[in-house]
């Protein structure tokens, strides 16, 4: 395997998100990884999945595109946007971000840390703090 495929299997994992993949994580993931976004760090797979299990329980809809990816010194980075929604006749909301990852020598990933922007795209959709949030901005 080599890094391309790694990170053509981290693609389609996340493309195609769903509760089949939940206990698949260790092809994916080291045995010693970080995941790490703007709400959470892992360190172990059974809190990992318990938190995807969260994810697709709590929204009607959930779908990972990822847009680009690129390699440098420091590892590889995957451009990406998140959309979801929360009910059936809910907003749809989406959430652009990019991962960097770093692999082990058998190519699966040791470190995943997701940057985006956690007030645009989710503390935004709650009622009363999306409305403050908004406020904030426009007054910035």
């Amino acid at each position: 395997m080599t890094r391309a495929d790694a990170l053509e299997r981290f693609r389609s994992f996340y493309d195609t998100f769903s509760p089949a993949w939940i206990d698949r994580l260790e092809e994916i993931y080291a045995p010693r990884f970080v995941v790490s976004d703007p709400f959470h760090t892992f360190t172990d797979f059974a809190p990992m999945r318990a938190y995807f299990r969260r994810i697709l329980a709590a929204f009607t809809y959930t779908q990972f595109h990822t847009e680009d990816v690129a390699t440098g010194a420091d590892g590889s980075y995957v451009r990406w946007r998140w959309e979801w929604q929360r009910t059936p006749r809910g907003k749809r909301r989406i959430v652009p971000g990019v991962t960097h990852l770093r692999f082990a020598e058998d190519h699966r990933i040791t470190y995943h840390r997701d940057l985006f922007d956690a007030a645009e795209g989710l503390y935004e959709s709650i009622p009363l703090v999306g409305s403050a949030l908004r406020a904030i901005k426009r007054r910035l």
